[in-house]
């Protein structure tokens, strides 16, 4: 009963913040909610499923605006994309040398903790170093926090409207709805084995995408959904820090100050460059190449009407790269170290 409660309360904390025009209310009243109930013994349940509903949300409402929707600048989305690399080797390159030098980690420490964003391939990745992750975890927690609240910040003004037009509930609407969700889901479950990041957003956003124009209809996805999506997300972030006690949380947090300070700095550097030299919106740049959640950075970028497919191309490329590039490095220096230590114990032949 007290988990149902929790529960609740997030939600309708939530539906005031957004009544009160609060950017990303849903999301920031969940999480603000979380953390309040933690210190009065309650606590507050994550829905099994939570990631993938928030991921066949974002996907889905994110494919149908291919429908009447461009990228913008098409000649340009080349020298975008390789900004987007230069802007991730520079957020890293000065994450690490700074773990490395001034904050005086280990590499794999300074590996994982110079990592832009993906903190669930982070996880994963830390658990095969020696050394308890810990300051891993607040750091990237932190920046994760941080960079949703700028989020917050960028959108503040765009107020979402939960009023349901009636076009929502016909027939050929829900059929269609339906059949992208369920078909996204079907293949974000082959999508899964193979360890892809969010899976389940990037096959309901091809499904939408490649269903969409083939009905007679627009096809409208329900905005409540995506509110029901952002409170899950927000329950999710809250989860992130009561899972540390504060003497932990304050001990590392200086480092994980300096480490956010560094990878926005890189970030706004960068998008002010491209958008002089490209003339493309310095907050969309921003929202795309920031470290920060794909789901987040979404959000925002919906809540503004901006170019959100853009926005989560970029960040599902980014997140390719990070997971992926991390992982060989620290694979193949375990291959080295395995490689050495069975040398030293190779038996020399006798004399």
């Amino acid at each position: 009963m007290k988990l149902l409660v929790g529960f609740v309360l997030c939600l309708l904390v939530g539906v005031g913040f957004t009544w009160c025009h609060v950017p990303l209310g849903m999301m920031f009243g969940s999480l603000i909610t979380v953390l309040v109930l933690k210190r009065t013994g309650l606590s507050v349940p994550v829905l099994p499923g939570s990631m993938t509903v928030i991921q066949l949300s974002l996907g889905t409402s994110i494919g149908l605006l291919f429908r009447d929707f461009s990228f913008g600048a098409q000649e340009n989305i080349a020298f975008l994309l390789l900004l987007l690399l230069l802007c991730l080797s520079l957020q890293f390159t000065a994450c690490y040398l700074w773990c490395i030098h001034r904050l005086r980690w280990n590499k794999q420490e300074a590996l994982l903790g110079a990592v832009p964003g993906a903190m669930a391939a982070v996880l994963a990745l830390a658990s095969h170093i020696k050394t308890p992750p810990q300051k891993i975890i607040i750091s990237h927690s932190l920046r994760l926090i941080t960079l949703t609240l700028f989020a917050g910040y960028i959108t503040d003004g765009a107020h979402t409207s939960m009023v349901m037009p009636p076009v929502l509930f016909a027939t050929t609407n829900v059929l269609w709805l339906l059949g992208i969700v369920f078909a996204g889901y079907a293949l974000g479950r082959c999508l899964e084995r193979f360890h892809f990041p969010a899976p389940f957003m990037i096959t309901s956003l091809l499904c939408a995408a490649i269903l969409h124009p083939l009905s007679p209809q627009t096809v409208m996805f329900p905005d409540i959904i995506n509110q029901f999506s952002m409170a899950l997300m927000g329950i999710l972030l809250g989860h992130h820090f009561i899972a540390f006690t504060l003497m932990a949380f304050l001990r590392h947090l200086w480092s994980s100050i300096q480490l956010i300070a560094i990878g926005l700095g890189v970030t706004v550097v960068m998008a002010l460059t491209a958008a002089h030299m490209l003339d493309y919106p310095f907050y969309l740049l921003m929202l795309s190449w920031v470290p920060g959640s794909v789901e987040s950075m979404s959000f925002a970028a919906l809540a503004l009407n901006a170019n959100a497919s853009f926005v989560m191309a970029n960040h599902i490329i980014r997140m390719l790269l990070i997971q992926t590039i991390p992982a060989i490095v620290i694979y193949r220096k375990k291959e080295v170290i395995q490689g050495n230590s069975a040398k030293m114990r190779k038996p020399t032949k006798p004399l």
